[in-house]
């Protein structure tokens, strides 16, 4: 990106804008990519491409990364260009098998460890300094980071992961259909950032980032194995009992992965991806009755956000309260420190009953992703859906999964929130009717998400618990309901990114005497929103006249070259060109006069350069030695300065210095070398 001022340009105040970011905890605006043209985009599509984490650890401070290739969508990044950094896991938990696993805090066996390794949340708006392809690269900011950001894999902790998401500004964007928010895919995902800096027009249409967020503890058959009743943590390879879900704190083995049961190479969570304590704002699994057989199955809690989860039901037969742990409610969030909701505990299943069989129905249920929209307004009706999804509820003797958390959402606009219905509800947990064999365990519902807006949205908008599921009997049989989340509706929001007018350059204006008609050329850097230049002359550098236009060239969003042919030059002497640039919403602005020698009177002296601002040069023709005094006058006829020179015979460059003590305007000089005078013009211009 070039720079917008350069030494010795003349600046033309161009509604060429740069985005402005500003992050919580930064108090600089950063410049940006330049505004878009002033059209309409309609999308049918998220716009974003997401790009995975590869660089270990990047400390704030920091003014590069290295990037893994792009994820989802084709967009590279190229300098300027506006991207957020989002750290999507990166929690610790404490891993004991106790009631204090995840929070450290004897309990409800779930949470995460608030200290300085708790980097889940952390996200900033940044610029990027260079291009980097969709295959990944290193990437340099114009600025430093504000924040610590980690990408590691399972191991002592749970995954930590971030990843960077290239976000495309629009000047009016229109939603031409649902827009279908990427599912998290445990690196990438799960997030949509949608950016107009002048109107967002919702069109009726849904921002859906609904069962988008971290993924449900996936359903296994098992027939049984080692463990006890009483454990909150144990590993996959037990063959009993049920998967945690996933969230801040890492991934487990077995995973609802849209759908599909995804096994993963690894554990997942420190101690074991199983049983019923919760880690971060993931759902725990459910501990069965009886791990020998694994046939007293209890629920999965529900997953956490801006609303804990509520607990996964008990256990058949033996009635033990051993269902999965609530899934923990982020406590961290705010405007500039979202999370997508928390996905449900998996219930035990010996039976495999439910579609999908196989145990896969007593998944837990994914939280719904992270929905982000700056506008100067939005403008019509609309819907952003971030829910967390319910589980599955065909489950007959087995247990159930729990509910998926509500997401996050960010909305900052000048006006028209009300216009937007956002749903950030729990999803409700699994039920299961028990096949006449009595009540089996069913899922907790999921917690709240989170809406902060710097305006009131429509009234219908919701953060609701998700309800527990239910068995055989119609009751809850020991499952909850999640807790209700977030709804700030007058958040101070200081992540804005908008305009901001800056000065651009014409990097050069020239004008040159060709038999006396004048060629007047010029280059326009950043030139995006002007429509039209006009070519105006005077003789006296105060009066000027219409000498012609030329129209803006389409599509031109960095350099202009443009020429124009003055053939009637009119008096002799100097003549004083500027160009008038017409601006896409009305206003106008001048570049620097220039002086072109039209005819050549024989009286008139040569005077460079003209405009001058502190000094300039007269070249004096002579016959031979001789004195010869300059004088400059005002437009009053006062002699404002005077000097005398010795010449010789030929031409004497005379240096007319100190003219920074004038003030601007244009100037009368004479020169006399007692045998006759010469006269001629010099504008001065600081």
């Amino acid at each position: 990106m070039k720079p917008f001022v350069w030494q010795g340009c003349a600046k033309v105040y161009l509604p060429a804008c740069l985005l402005l970011a500003i992050v919580a905890s930064r108090h600089t605006p950063l410049q940006a990519q330049s505004c878009p043209p002033a059209v309409t985009t309609t999308i049918t599509t998220y716009p974003n491409t997401f790009y995975s984490s590869q660089q270990t650890s990047i400390q704030a401070g920091s003014s590069s990364m290295v990037i893994g290739p792009a994820k989802y969508g084709s967009n590279p990044i190229n300098a300027g260009d506006i991207l957020l950094i989002i750290q999507m896991q990166g929690a610790q938990i404490d891993t004991t098998n106790t009631s204090s696993y995840g929070s450290g805090v004897a309990g409800p066996a779930s949470g995460y460890l608030n200290n300085a390794n708790l980097l889940a949340g952390n996200m900033e708006f940044v610029v990027a300094a260079n291009s980097v392809p969709v295959s990944g690269g290193t990437l340099n900011f114009n600025t430093p980071l504000v924040n610590n950001y980690q990408n590691t894999a399972y191991g002592t902790d749970g995954q930590y992961s971030y990843q960077v998401i290239h976000v495309p500004f629009y000047y009016n964007l229109t939603l031409g259909a649902t827009v279908t928010v990427p599912r998290w895919n445990g690196t990438a995902g799960g997030v949509v950032v949608l950016g107009a800096t002048n109107v967002v027009n919702m069109n009726g249409q849904t921002v859906d980032a609904s069962g988008a967020g971290f993924r449900g503890g996936g359903g296994v058959q098992l027939g049984g194995g080692t463990g006890s009743r009483n454990d909150v943590a144990a590993m996959s390879t037990n063959n009993a009992c049920a998967s945690k879900g996933e969230g801040i704190a890492g991934t487990p083995r077995y995973v609802n992965d849209n759908g599909s049961l995804l096994v993963n190479n690894v554990e997942g969570y420190p101690n074991g991806s199983f049983d019923r304590g919760a880690p971060g704002n993931g759902g725990g699994g459910g501990t069965d009755g009886n791990p020998a057989n694994n046939a007293e199955n209890s629920g999965g809690g529900g997953g956490g956000n801006g609303g804990a989860g509520g607990n996964g039901g008990k256990s058949w037969s033996s009635n033990l309260a051993i269902g999965g742990a609530p899934g923990a409610f982020f406590s961290q969030n705010s405007p500039s420190r979202l999370v997508m909701g928390g996905g449900g505990g998996a219930g035990t299943t010996n039976n495999g009953t439910g579609t999908p069989s196989g145990g896969f129905a007593s998944s837990g249920a994914p939280g719904g992703g992270i929905v982000i929209i700056f506008a100067g307004s939005i403008v019509g009706s609309g819907t952003v859906n971030v829910n967390g999804a319910n589980a599955n509820s065909t489950v007959l003797n087995d247990a159930s999964g729990g509910g998926g958390a509500g997401g996050s959402v960010l909305i900052n606009a000048g006006s028209g929130h009300s216009g937007l219905t956002i749903l950030a509800n729990g999803g409700t947990g699994g039920n299961n009717n028990g096949g006449g064999s009595g009540a089996h365990g069913p899922g907790g519902g999921g917690g709240g998400g989170v809406i902060y807006s710097n305006g009131t949205v429509n009234a219908a908008s919701s953060v609701n618990p998700g309800l527990p599921g239910t068995e055989v009997g119609g009751t809850v049989y020991g499952a909850t309901a999640g807790t209700t989340g977030v709804l700030n509706s007058n958040a101070m929001i200081v992540t804005p990114l908008s305009c901001s007018v800056l000065a651009a350059e014409f990097i050069s204006v020239t004008a040159t005497n060709n038999s006396g008609r004048v060629w007047i050329n010029w280059q326009v850097n950043n030139e995006i929103n002007i429509m039209r230049y006009t070519i105006e002359k005077s003789s006296n550098a105060i009066d000027f006249s219409i000498a012609g236009t030329v129209d803006d060239t389409p599509g031109n969003s960095s350099e202009g070259n443009y020429s124009f042919l003055d053939p009637s030059t009119g008096e002799e002497g100097s003549v004083y060109y500027r160009i008038n640039a017409l601006h896409t919403d009305g206003h106008y602005s001048f570049s620097k006069i220039i002086a072109v020698k039209t005819a050549v009177a024989t009286d008139a002296m040569t005077i460079s350069p003209d405009p001058a601002g502190s000094a300039c040069t007269i070249k004096w023709f002579s016959a031979g030695n001789d004195h010869v005094v300059i004088s400059l006058f005002d437009a009053t006829g006062h002699n404002v300065l005077r000097r005398r020179y010795q010449v010789k015979a030929g031409i004497t460059a005379l240096p007319l210095t100190n003219l920074a003590a004038l003030p601007n305007g244009l100037y009368l000089v004479r020169g006399d070398d007692g045998t006759g005078s010469k006269k001629g013009k010099l504008l001065i211009l600081h």
